[in-house]
């Protein structure tokens, strides 16, 4: 019995920007016949050897191995494509992987545009969708920095089990209003402006009280997390995709939760 290509890890892979995946392909006696990684009409990779000047494709096979694998890292959407292993027997011998790289996103619950009473506590949700794992991390910046997390005023909690990071800004200052922005490690950032008002800020002559303001932002942001959901289940089962699904409808209450104390104008 001469070559043989044995198995596949997958025929059908779906993950997101950023991430890594490795194609593996087991071909048994391959002696010194090739066995390459073929994607389009570009060879990426023969036996041990890359043929790809592309520095996140690298090889993964030893000497006297079955095994030769293709890692590819920081995937981009335009690597979608159908990857091939093949054995250089007569016929052919070819494993297909159909690689779909998707953009998964985050979103910051509310209006684009808030207002926090001066004194008061900025409440702000992101969460984030479409993601096939869970992120390194998820950076808050105000403007072009990085939020500084040890102060005292800062309060960031992160959930890898709902992909959430919420961050509370408390006894806000003028100082701290200007652009916020979510930026999870694999999905695009989202912004929210955020301005800072005297406690004194009146409407029609009277002082506005926010309470109103408060639950119709927390009915807004559950609603819209409902949408989005709902948007995405049927995006992935329409497409066949093995994304992750979203958290189920009991998990609600808990976003609904985190602005139970918002003080927003």
């Amino acid at each position: 019995m001469g070559p043989h290509l044995v198995s596949r890890t997958y025929s059908r892979l779906i993950l997101s920007r950023g991430s890594t995946t490795t194609l593996n392909c087991t071909v048994e006696q391959a002696g010194d016949v090739a066995v390459s990684w073929v994607r389009g009409d570009e060879v990426l990779a023969m036996g041990r050897y890359k043929y790809t000047s592309d520095e996140r494709v690298a090889v993964l096979h030893e000497t006297g191995s079955n095994d030769y694998s293709l890692r590819v890292s920081h995937l981009q959407p335009e690597d979608s494509a159908i990857y091939e292993c093949r054995v250089n027997t007569e016929p052919h011998q070819v494993a297909k992987v159909k690689l779909v790289v998707i953009d998964a996103y985050s979103v910051i619950f509310g209006a684009s545009e808030v207002r926090v009473t001066a004194g008061g506590t900025l409440y702000l949700l992101c969460l984030v969708l479409q993601v096939t794992d869970v992120p390194e991390y998820i950076l808050w910046y105000h403007d072009t920095d990085i939020i500084d997390y040890s102060k005292s005023s800062i309060t960031v909690k992160t959930e890898e089990e709902t992909r959430s990071s919420e961050l509370q800004v408390h006894n806000i200052s003028f100082s701290d209003a200007g652009n916020y922005t979510c930026h999870p490690s694999n999905a695009s950032p989202s912004y929210v402006m955020v301005h800072v008002a005297n406690d004194t800020n009146k409407r029609s002559g009277k002082a506005q009280k926010c309470d109103d303001c408060v639950l119709f932002i927390q009915l807004g942001a559950t609603f819209a997390f409902f949408c989005l959901s709902f948007l995405a289940a049927f995006c992935m089962h329409s497409h066949d995709h093995s994304v992750e699904e979203l958290p189920a409808l009991d998990d609600y209450d808990q976003y609904y939760e985190y602005y139970s104390d918002a003080k927003m104008l």
